[in-house]
């Protein structure tokens, strides 16, 4: 962002205000940790002198997070999916965090629709609605109906929220270099790393097209499916701050009377559900990262429908069979299995390997001799999640978002069905899993993607050759190779190379010496070449012993 006088104190005073509401929210510790006194009021600055350290900071937090409005809201809810980054007690108040701002005026919204799709409202849709269906910090809601007759949501994006997050990411810059300066206990916790990631997050979510193409692949993947509705995105009304999309007529999955006013079966609806998380894992490798109740809609025949793709998650392939592998050891009883597959899946940032092996040990071995069926998986996956965070241990960011999409999943599921457990439908997909990995056709697929990666690296050999061999050409290729004994050995090499020389010229005046006198019989030049071989022989002897009494 420029750097101006009016953004400076813009933030300045932003800065005052996170300040002044930390304080407010019981936090004054911490501000004055932070060395943010100075931002305080008068009054505020001698209650401050005798502030101790609050006992229960989520709960203080999330309040002030609230306070702060939608960047903070958000931040907050972005981390209540990662377990991994902050400790659970965390993640269960930030959790709570529920968007709560006032509706723009429609004239507002007007304007920004109008703005962005070059049209008059009214040759666009033949009604919009002028109150939202739903408000939240980054858009509104409005229902809609196209000229053709489709009713459709438009989500309209808040006028200048951009600037608004964009400038509080940057201050969230700042206190986070304060708490690693200043906080002993966050300076070896990657708080760049955290706001660099909802710094990415943000982005994505201020760009309506991103979502639009997460809605199309949903789309796409559930076309024909009977239990699952996805709507449809109408990009010809879609643009960046503007999204248009099918009308989904629902009720929210957590409201049951509503549900059972409407004659819907809770056990279908949970299994509904089950499927179509567990299609998206292991079918697609894509999913819903954000399942709580309020982006869930029952409809008509008791289908499922998922609303808000901001935040979903994708597996590669080496994760998902590393998933799959845990499942199938899990039914397997393969404990050791499991630990490894659990291991495989990250990387240990600390020297506590052990610590973490231990306390993953102690977590799978409440198991031993279970069936997956009794196995509580999203409690599996809740627990080594916890355990990552505590030994650092780098788990990929998706597997994070599964791991808590799980979780959320069979909280939902139970809310509606006391009976659902996810870890069924679990069994029955690896069982299925397993069956299919000992099959022809898993292992034809394999087989051909091993050849495609084979033939991907012998195409591109050609060009990867000559590329080296240009570099060489050009000298900019260097090889560099150390050895903390090298330059020893070099030495000795040299050292021995000098005596076997020495040793030669010392052989060949004394032959040389020989023949002179045989042959010739000229007794000076004999004697001269003797002499020589005699002194160089002393020399040669006198290092030798030098040397090896150095070594003694």
């Amino acid at each position: 962002m420029t750097w101006n006088f009016k953004t400076a104190f813009r933030d300045f005073k932003r800065v005052k205000e996170i300040a002044v509401v930390l304080f407010n929210q019981g936090l004054g510790y911490y501000v004055n940790e932070l060395k943010l006194k100075h931002h305080l009021f008068l009054s505020h600055k001698d209650r401050s002198k005798k502030i101790e350290k609050p006992e229960n900071i989520p709960e203080n937090l999330r309040k002030a997070m609230d306070e702060l409005g939608p960047t903070f809201v958000k931040l907050g809810q972005l981390l209540s999916l990662r377990p991994d980054l902050i400790p659970k007690e965390y993640c269960n108040e930030f959790s709570k965090l529920q968007d709560n701002v006032s509706q723009l005026d429609y004239l507002i919204i007007k304007k920004v629709v109008e703005d962005e799709l070059k049209l008059k409202i009214s040759e666009v849709f033949s009604f919009f609605e002028k109150e939202p269906i739903a408000s939240a910090s980054i858009g509104q809601v409005h229902k809609a109906q196209l000229l053709n007759g489709k009713t459709v949501v438009v989500k309209v994006q808040r006028p200048n929220i951009k600037p608004i997050i964009e400038s509080d990411i940057d201050i969230l810059y700042y206190l986070a270099g304060l708490a690693k300066e200043h906080i002993d206990a966050l300076k070896n916790h990657d708080l760049d790393g955290i706001i660099k990631e909802f710094e990415r997050y943000t982005e994505n979510e201020l760009d309506y097209l991103k979502e639009g193409r997460n809605i199309d692949k949903f789309f796409n993947n559930f076309q024909g499916d009977e239990t699952v509705i996805i709507p449809k995105v109408y990009w010809d009304f879609t643009t960046s701050r503007i999204l248009t999309m099918g009308y989904v007529k629902g009720v929210p999955i957590d409201e049951k009377e509503r549900l059972r006013e409407e004659k819907c079966d809770m056990k279908i609806i949970s299994g509904n559900l089950a499927d179509c998380f567990l299609k998206q894992v292991f079918e697609f490798s894509f999913f819903h990262a954000d399942p709580h109740p309020a982006n869930i809609f029952v409809c008509s025949g008791n289908k499922i429908a998922l609303l808000d793709y901001g935040i979903v998650g994708k597996l590669s392939e080496k994760h998902k069979d590393q998933l799959t592998d845990i499942l199938i050891k899990l039914v397997q009883r393969d404990l050791s299995g499991v630990l490894n597959g659990f291991l495989e899946l990250g990387i240990i940032e600390g020297e506590n390997i052990d610590g973490l092996k231990e306390e993953l040990v102690q977590m799978i071995e409440e198991y031993a001799g279970a069936s997956i069926e009794q196995v509580n998986v999203p409690r599996l996956f809740s627990e080594f999640l916890e355990i990552a965070s505590k030994y650092h241990f780098k788990v990929p960011k998706d597997f994070v978002l599964l791991g808590k999409a799980i979780i959320t999943i069979e909280g939902v599921g139970q809310e509606i069905d006391p009976d659902f457990n996810l870890s069924h439908k679990l069994a029955e997909y690896s069982e299925g899993m397993r069956l299919e990995k000992m099959g022809v056709g898993y292992f034809v697929k394999s087989l051909g993607k091993s050849i495609i990666s084979y033939k991907n690296m012998f195409t591109n050999l050609p060009r990867q050759t000559t590329e080296i061999l240009e570099r060489l050409r050009r000298g900019d290729l260097k090889v560099q190779f150390q050895h903390k004994d090298l330059n020893v050995l070099e030495e000795q090499i040299d050292r021995g190379s000098n005596r076997i020389a020495l040793a030669v010229l010392i052989g060949s005046l004394v032959v040389a010496s020989s023949l002179i006198l045989n042959l010739t019989g000229s007794k000076f030049f004999a004697t001269a070449g003797f002499l020589i071989a005699l002194v160089l022989s002393l020399f040669l002897s006198i290092s030798i012993y030098k040397e090896r009494n150095i070594k003694v």
